[in-house]
């Protein structure tokens, strides 16, 4: 009896590590899971941004409407105040247009530039953080540690036109969404700006954050963005992600 109980115990013990490294997953598949859940064919969202130059400090307020296809380009656009009113990013394949009404004029981001924050709007978010390009093919990932709640995932920069050198994702498991991101560039001295996304619920049957909070690390500065509405598998025309009609 007591040499059946042993052998069911470890048979036991055998299928649960069986079972705990089939269900392991590699950063790779993780980081698929997280671009999976970030698309759609097509998404109609409005924010709230609030600017805070220091702790404690009166924030500035901008409202923006964003808009995205099914082939990932995405049109954002100033709503408020009238200052910025009218301003447009555009973004296909990592190239990103800025619009200014105030000149009608159309300006190209260069790459080297889209990690620094939208010109005449400031903050803490770039051009490439509202750009929400695809992780997998911006970054090569691995896996740094995980626990029962977690995993934490580090990309290193392997597409030229990517905002940053290296990116830190803490991703909660049961969620399968980013809980927290770090953001590096060498010329920064590394890691020096944190993405914090928060209170996850439902948007139009779609699990989105509802509040992110981009913190500069080294400057005390954040920003907030809060997400007021949103609708998804709209039908879009596509010639609002149309460089050549960009400025009209």
């Amino acid at each position: 009896m007591k040499i059946t109980r042993k052998l069911f115990v470890v048979f036991g013990a055998l299928l649960l590590a069986v079972f705990a490294e089939a269900q392991e997953k590699t950063a790779l598949e993780i980081i698929r899971t997280l671009d999976q859940h970030a698309r759609s064919d097509s998404s109609e969202l409005s924010f709230t941004m609030e600017i805070f130059v220091s702790e404690g400090s009166a924030p500035r307020v901008f409202t923006i409407a964003s808009f995205e296809n099914r082939d990932g380009h995405s049109l954002i656009e100033f709503t408020e105040p009238r200052t910025v009113q009218g301003m447009r990013i555009l973004t296909r394949e990592n190239s990103s247009w800025v619009f200014f009404p105030s000149t009608g004029r159309v300006r190209k981001i260069a790459s080297g530039s889209r990690s620094g924050s939208v010109q005449g709007v400031g903050g803490d978010f770039s051009y490439g953080d509202l750009a929400n390009d695809p992780w997998e093919t911006s970054y090569a990932w691995s896996k740094l540690r995980e626990d029962d709640v977690s995993w934490v995932l580090e990309g290193v920069k392997n597409d030229p036109d990517a905002a940053y050198d290296r990116v830190q994702l803490m991703v909660n498991k049961t969620l399968e969404r980013t809980v927290l991101a770090r953001f590096a560039l060498e010329s920064k001295g590394g890691y020096y700006k944190e993405l914090e996304l928060k209170n996850y619920r439902d948007f139009s049957g779609r699990l989105r954050a509802e509040q992110m909070i981009m913190t500069n690390l080294q400057k005390g500065s954040y920003t907030t963005v809060t997400l007021n509405t949103a609708s998804f598998d709209r039908n879009l025309s596509d010639s609002l992600f149309d460089p050549s009609r960009f400025g009209r």
